[in-house]
């Protein structure tokens, strides 16, 4: 009920952006309805982070939004397959395009909520589908994706249909499922470590199979020049992250409170740091994901679908922190962690530690100590707002898998 209230206050201070970043996406895909796919990452190639920068007004990026109606535009930093796939977009008007979009996203999570359902009863007419519906909303994530014309609702559709299909069994789909999420955005690629841990050797098949079948669909339709482009002028810059208050991603989170600590400037954005806190950053974000990894191995060939698939909600809260950006409406997908985590605590119990931290977890998804810090706080104590969310996802995430550890240790000793 507490998300629930966080989230309408979104939509009654609903910020009429016009999908700013639907805009981006709108605009590359009309550059590949006029057969210039090559040339979508036009501006964004230059060696310098293209994230959050503006189209120069000569550019050709520019021009083409300019001849749709579009004023200003920032540059496009996802792969091509989200540009080639959002053609159909540019026969209608601008209006129509955001107003279709919006929809397209809403049953997106009409969707999610449909196959979480399927997923638990074996139907998608269940009274639960009602609720799981209203659960995506309640995460503010969600609706700032609304709002921003984000991708966030597919990429969260895309892992749980991922999931959705690997537990009733349907291998191929789940894999071709996945290669799709990872060829839109890549971060959804670190699925495989799992599946590789699993030695689910038919499921990486498919995996491989299908992100092959995408990357020559995307040759044919761009050329091969905008694939290249984006491997290596587009990612290099990228990977170095943006330090941002909306970043919640611990490459970003741990210079600002660096900058808060030693009285920086962590309020504009991109502030350069030292180069020690750069590698410091990196260190730190590798030993996360490498601990993450570390638990997951340790629980070894998991027999429990179930058990699977909560470990693969896991893997996308990981994602989440490990990745160089993470805006803030892309925290969507803690959805399926919750679902897991909260599904776990009332099925078979938990100690009152764990309900607090589930509790806390949960409501920080919703960036609710993030709206107290920024309220109530200065100075170094404001400059960790950024890192709250990855801290708490991070203690949630290996206090579970130790969990399942133990719990499996226990099982096998008896």
């Amino acid at each position: 009920m507490i998300l629930l209230a966080l989230s309408a206050s979104e939509f009654i201070h609903w910020h009429d952006d016009e999908h700013v970043d639907f805009r981006v996406y709108l605009t590359a895909a009309q550059l590949v309805r006029e057969h210039k796919g090559a040339e979508i990452y036009n501006a964004a190639d230059t060696g310098q982070n293209p994230q959050i920068r503006f189209a120069p007004a000569d550019s050709l990026f520019q021009r083409t939004a300019s001849s749709m109606g579009i004023a200003k535009v920032r540059l496009y930093v996802y792969p091509p397959t989200l540009a080639d796939a959002l053609v159909p977009f540019t026969f209608l008007s601008l209006q129509h395009a955001g107003n279709a979009w919006l929809v397209f996203n809403i049953l997106c999570i009409a969707f999610t909520a449909m196959l979480v359902t399927w997923m638990l009863y074996d139907s998608i007419f269940h009274v639960a589908c009602i609720g799981f519906f209203i659960g995506v909303f309640c995460f503010r994530a969600n609706i700032l994706a609304l709002e921003q014309g984000q991708i966030s609702s597919v990429l969260l559709l895309l892992w749980t249909a991922g999931i959705a299909f690997y537990v009733k069994g349907f291998k191929r789909t789940s894999a071709a499922v996945f290669a799709l999420a990872t060829a839109i955005k890549l971060t959804p690629l670190l699925v495989v470590l799992p599946f590789l841990l699993w030695r689910e050797w038919k499921w990486l098949r498919w995996f491989a199979l299908s992100l092959v079948a995408l990357g020559l669909v995307l040759c044919l339709v761009n050329g091969p020049h905008a694939l290249l482009d984006y491997a290596l002028r587009v990612m290099p810059p990228m990977s170095a992250g943006y330090s941002h208050i909306d970043n919640l991603s611990l490459s970003s989170a741990i210079p600002q409170l660096y900058l808060g600590l030693t009285g920086g400037d962590f309020r504009t954005p991109n502030v350069p740091v030292p180069t020690a806190v750069v590698i410091t950053t990196k260190l730190i974000t590798t030993t996360v994901l490498l601990t993450g990894l570390f638990y997951i191995y340790k629980l070894g060939r998991i027999r429990s679908i179930m058990e699977r698939a909560k470990v693969l909600s896991l893997v996308a809260l990981l994602s989440l922190y490990c990745s160089p950006i993470t805006w803030r409406s892309a925290y969507g997908i803690v959805f399926l962690a919750a679902l897991f985590l909260w599904k776990d605590a009332f099925d078979r119990g938990a100690s009152k530690l764990e309900w607090m931290l589930l509790v806390v977890c949960t409501l920080e998804f919703s960036f609710s100590l993030d709206t107290i810090f920024l309220r109530l706080t200065h100075g170094a104590l404001l400059s960790s707002t950024a890192l709250l969310a990855p801290l708490t996802g991070c203690v949630l995430i290996f206090y579970t898998l130790r969990k399942m550890q133990l719990a499996r240790m226990t099982h096998a000793a008896h």
